[in-house]
């Protein structure tokens, strides 16, 4: 048997950008499902994505707002959403 080497991901431009909108739709959808065990997955594995696409993008400023804008309005839903959770459970 041999064994191949699989190249890695790469992070740089239009290919960083739909890793980081694939991670927020799977967000998004754990979100609707109020899945919060896979919410913390997602949130976990997000910084490491997030540190790598800033990484491979440091020359490409839109690649880094285009990848990091959209998921910023999904970081502002889940902190909305916790909070009503918070309330929820002091009434």
């Amino acid at each position: 048997m041999a064994l191949v080497s699989v190249p890695g991901p790469d992070y740089r431009g239009d290919a960083g950008v739909a890793q980081v909108r694939e991670l927020q739709r799977e967000l998004v959808g754990a979100l609707r499902r109020e899945d919060w065990s896979r919410v913390r997955e997602l949130d976990r594995a997000c910084a490491g994505l997030v540190e790598r696409v800033i990484d491979a993008n440091q020359q490409d400023g839109a690649a880094l707002v285009r990848a990091l804008s959209e998921l910023k309005g999904v970081y502002a839903n889940l902190i909305d959403r916790c909070h009503r959770e918070v309330l929820k459970m002091a009434l």
